[in-house]
């Protein structure tokens, strides 16, 4: 079976008896809601907010589609606090200045607030801020992360991410950036972090991680 799924460009590994629980968050989250993350790409999401809950800083993602993602960063983060940012349904609204691109990528798909509020409404500390990023990051600038995970799509909205996250990471911090097998945001990563000194992990299941060596403080927001 190896040989066969590894010649189709794929591997099957088993996971330990301390992954199970994580192999069936992922199961139970695909059961409520649309997840677009592999098994290995999300079982990495859990591995990585898991090894920044201690820090002091707060988590974040940005491209929340219909939460999926969240709700496994929801399950490792601890008390940390977690911010939310994702157009969702503004996404149809005509006049949402400066949304043409993404509406032009995106079309009519996108998740919806009041889907996303239920679906996360067991977990404490979750702050939503919807609308175009970086529109929404207004009043935000005090805020220091440990772990952020950015699902943008385009290399627009994804350089303004970086703009706004990478300068308030805390030193250790950890990106994870989905969709790296795009030329373009490819590039968008390698023009950002080509003068900076954070290690950058390419991913074989297209993600990219990155290690921050960050100048954030060590104040949590």
């Amino acid at each position: 079976m190896r040989t066969i799924v590894a010649s189709r460009g794929a591997i099957v590994t088993p996971l330990s008896r301390g992954w199970q629980r994580e192999r069936q968050l992922i199961a139970d989250t695909r059961q409520k809601t649309e997840l677009l993350l592999t098994d290995p790409a999300a079982l990495h999401v859990l591995a990585c907010a898991r090894a920044a809950r201690d820090m002091p800083g707060a988590f974040a993602e940005a491209g929340v589609f219909r939460g999926g993602s969240a709700r496994l960063i929801c399950e490792q983060k601890g008390d940390a606090p977690l911010h939310l940012f994702d157009v969702f349904e503004l996404l149809q609204e005509n006049h949402l200045s400066g949304a043409e691109q993404v509406q032009d990528h995106f079309g009519r798909i996108h998740g919806k607030l009041g889907d996303v509020r239920r679906l996360l409404s067991s977990y404490s500390n979750v702050r939503f801020h919807p609308g175009l990023f970086p529109q929404t990051v207004t009043g935000l600038d005090a805020l220091r992360f440990s772990f952020v995970h950015l699902d943008l799509d385009l290399p627009e909205p994804t350089e303004a991410a970086l703009e706004y996250f990478h300068p308030r990471m805390l030193p250790g911090g950890i990106l994870i950036a989905d969709d790296y097998a795009d030329p373009a945001l490819r590039a968008c990563f390698a023009s950002w972090f080509a003068s900076k000194p954070d290690t950058l992990i390419e991913m074989p299941w297209a993600q990219l991680m990155i290690v921050t060596q960050g100048s954030g403080s060590n104040s949590p927001q």
